[in-house]
């Protein structure tokens, strides 16, 4: 059984993390963007480095309080929300939205699971490089969720400029 994200909770993850981390959690987190289905949120973890997240992930797996990923929370699917039973850790990974390394020779582009698809294109775009993945949300959805979820979107773009035979 999992036990809710709650005072007792936060204070745990006070004394392994940076209070700043944490904060209440507004009401855009807890509403699918079409207002279908309203979540529940004890606690919004907002990391800022790979080593946070596996202490805050370590530490609800250890008391037992569940986890939802959310990134630019423009999934039409719920994914980002829980509609019933114990309050969870809502995971932000907005703090977490650096491009680090663009290698156009390669053609390969690192980035943090924060990151806005929309800066994505614009960096490979920068190279001479297409990023091909193409959403309405670009400019809010974060590649860690598109990922995640195997958000599909419009590849025309890449369709139009590969020659086909």
């Amino acid at each position: 059984m999992l036990h809710p994200a709650n005072e007792t909770f936060l204070t745990i993850l006070h004394h392994h993390l940076p209070n700043a981390l944490f904060g209440a959690v507004p009401p855009a987190y807890l509403q699918e963007p079409r207002g279908k289905w309203q979540g529940l949120g004890g606690i919004l973890a907002r990391p800022e480095t790979v080593e946070q997240v596996s202490t805050l992930v370590r530490l609800c797996h250890e008391h037992r309080v569940g986890v939802i990923p959310y990134g630019g929370g423009t999934g039409l699917v719920s994914g980002q929300i829980i509609e019933n039973g114990a309050a969870p850790v809502i995971l932000s990974l907005e703090r977490m939205n650096e491009i680090r390394a663009v290698y156009p020779d390669e053609n390969v582009i690192v980035v943090e699971a924060g990151a806005i698809l929309a800066d994505i294109q614009a960096a490979a775009d920068a190279v001479d490089r297409l990023f091909p993945l193409s959403l309405a949300s670009e400019g809010s959805a974060r590649i860690g969720g598109n990922l995640a979820t195997n958000a599909g979107g419009a590849l025309w773009e890449y369709a139009r400029s590969v020659p086909w035979a």
